[in-house]
């Protein structure tokens, strides 16, 4: 993911900071995750876009997102990190909301959303675990790399 406001080494399941997701979860070695964030993080640019609309996600259309402009490096990012996932043995094929299917997006957290027409740099990517310590509430950053 890459977080649009600032982000806490840790933090609980409910208070996640603005971020854009690039990948669904998924379940890897920390180390090779952290390898083909790594990876795929250095050979990608600085991306540039905006928040180009709202829109409501979810099976029952119940999360509210601010969808970015949807442009060449943001797909390239994606799929680049899909790439390396793979590489890494991560099973992608099942994911959803990948490739064509990816709508790049930040969704809303706690009352907070980003505003339509807000310009945002995507500069670095992090990789964070979904139950550090094996505690499902709290989310703990494990890596963030600068892109390029």
């Amino acid at each position: 993911m890459s977080f649009v406001e600032d982000a806490p080494e840790e933090f609980g399941r409910e208070a996640w900071p603005l971020h854009v997701t690039w990948v669904p979860p998924f379940d890897a070695d920390e180390a090779e995750a952290v390898e083909a964030f790594t990876r795929a993080a250095e050979s990608r640019a600085p991306a540039a876009t905006e928040a180009a609309g709202e829109e409501w996600f979810g099976s029952r259309h119940d999360v509210r997102v601010t969808e970015l402009a949807r442009i060449a490096d943001l797909d390239a990012l994606h799929r680049a990190l899909l790439g390396a996932l793979a590489d890494a043995g991560v099973d992608v094929a099942r994911m959803r909301h990948v490739r064509d299917a990816f709508r790049p997006h930040v969704s809303a957290q706690a009352g907070r959303a980003l505003r339509v027409g807000t310009r945002v740099t995507l500069d670095e990517v992090s990789l964070v675990s979904l139950r550090p310590d094996d505690d499902p509430r709290r989310r703990r950053v494990v890596l963030t790399r600068p892109l390029g």
